[in-house]
């Protein structure tokens, strides 16, 4: 992201950033109180606005939890898609459903695990750091030297080890896994700035911490760690996500379901495959600020603000299209 883009949307970006990342009373508005979250937006030549307890209506932001009352709106073409807490599913939100008011979910009072989960992720969708990411200026250098994206400093699921980086897809690198007694496995001469592990490659032991690598010409080497979960684990987190997809109800839309899945993963330290099925849902639809917003999240939990920045900038110019 250039710098004059950063700072034509950095006042308007602040104003998403904070229905994003923890507004006062965000978090508490989550649990019992929360009746859905507006989970997906596409302007459009619209306008789409919500309208919450006794306030006017005002742009709508992606992520932003809503009780029982609260409305939404939709005008022109726009559309806005609603998850419904309490087994619900997800309700489109177009200029001839609009206004949309949110329903109070029917109490049954039990208290499962599914809805643990939900609560846990609707937590990490609209609750974190309540500071704007600062920007960072780049520098002209011909070769940067690399920074690791994922895994960094946490727990990564099995089957999802992938090793990324910020470098250029033209260079060549040293990658070096390292466990307490030594080098695992080193790779040189690594072309672009992503490496899966090989699956002839020393099997990685669970809850041992390792210390991965990158390194550049006439670089430093760039290190984080990571922890593999043992497979009971894995095999849990899968076993609560498929859970959790099955309390949110019918005909929830993929959008809506990948953002319940990254919150839960996020939430539960799971950032490594938080950031990766992400960037799978921005894949097949680039379009949806909510998903950018979720991952600038990610991001900012990870210690990457300049990568936080730019993914909520995003966000935040497919929000400003409306009406044009």
């Amino acid at each position: 992201m250039t710098g004059w883009r950063w700072r034509t949307r950095a006042a308007a970006m602040a104003l998403a950033i904070g229905a994003l990342l923890g507004s006062p009373g965000a978090a508490g508005a989550q649990g019992a109180e929360t009746a859905g979250m507006l989970t997906e937006i596409k302007v459009g030549r619209g306008r789409v606005e919500m309208k919450t307890g006794g306030a006017d209506w005002r742009p709508a932001t992606p992520l932003s939890a809503l009780r029982a009352g609260d409305q939404v709106r939709a005008s022109g073409d726009a559309i806005a898609v609603v998850l419904l807490t309490g087994g619900r599913g997800t309700v489109k939100v177009d200029t001839a459903a609009s206004p949309y008011t949110v329903a109070a979910p029917s109490g049954d009072g039990k208290v499962d695990k599914a809805k643990s989960l939900l609560t846990s992720s609707l937590g990490f969708l609209s609750a974190g750091s309540k500071e704007p990411p600062k920007a960072v200026l780049s520098t002209r250098a011909a070769t940067r030297p690399p920074e690791v994206l994922t895994p960094r400093n946490g727990p990564v699921l099995p089957d999802s080890l992938v090793f990324e980086w910020q470098g250029s897809q033209f260079s060549r690198y040293t990658v070096r896994i390292v466990d307490p007694s030594g080098v695992v496995l080193e790779r040189k001469g690594v072309v672009g700035a992503r490496f899966p592990y090989p699956a002839d490659a020393p099997v990685l032991k669970p809850a041992v911490r390792y210390r991965f690598q990158v390194e550049a010409l006439n670089h430093p080497a760039y290190e984080t760690w990571f922890e593999v979960v043992d497979p009971g684990r894995a095999a849990a987190v899968r076993q609560s996500l498929e859970q959790l997809e099955a309390s949110l109800g019918p005909g929830v839309s993929p959008n809506s379901l990948a953002a319940v899945r990254i919150g839960a993963l996020a939430a539960d330290g799971y950032l490594h495959d938080a950031r990766l099925l992400a960037l799978a849902a921005l894949a097949r639809d680039p379009d949806e600020p909510a998903l950018h917003m979720l991952l600038g999240n990610v991001y900012l939990k990870t210690g990457l603000p300049r990568l936080a920045a730019e993914s909520l900038d995003e966000a935040q110019f497919l929000l400003s299209r409306g009406g044009k």
